[in-house]
């Protein structure tokens, strides 16, 4: 752990480490309207309830970008809260779709991780998002660059 104890060096990830994100997060009528005002789209199945009606959902989505942020912004604690910079984001897939009220939690594996020609270690970092009931709405990969643990801080006790 970081001297914050927010995220992770690079010497203390692995290939093949799994951390299951808590505390989840519901979703609000007021979230995702407020996401996509501020994002400004305004496409009719996200603001417009009578218009979502008449789709094959019956009922407006949640934004799929609000669902990613909700993932990453989960894992920020366990891996990536000392991560120095994002170089990339893919395979980003929505599984299922989103509705208001829905819980969103969170896990992500390592998947591998390369020393950097700078001291620094790139990180590659496979997240889910999985609701209430357990089932995945969201996979995705991340790539972070992550700073090593200095030689003055302590490895953490395991």
């Amino acid at each position: 752990m970081s001297p914050s104890g927010y995220g992770r060096y690079f010497d203390d990830l692995e290939p093949g480490q799994t951390f299951r994100h808590w505390p989840g997060r519901t979703i609000t009528e007021f979230d995702d309207t407020l996401f996509s005002l501020l994002s400004m789209n305004q496409h009719p199945v996200h603001i417009d309830e009578h218009f979502a009606a008449g789709t094959q959902h019956g009922k407006r989505l949640v934004e799929g970008p609000i669902v990613i942020s909700l993932v990453i912004g989960m894992s920020q604690a366990d891996v990536g809260g000392g991560s120095v910079e994002t170089l990339e984001y893919t395979d980003i897939r929505h599984t299922l779709p989103v509705f208001h009220g829905d819980t969103i939690y969170a896990e992500s594996t390592i998947l591998e991780k390369t020393e950097l020609a700078d001291g620094r270690g790139a990180v590659r970092v496979e997240h889910r998002g999985v609701n209430q009931r357990e089932e995945t709405v969201l996979t995705m990969a991340r790539k972070i660059v992550v700073a090593r643990r200095p030689s003055n801080f302590p490895s953490p006790r395991r």
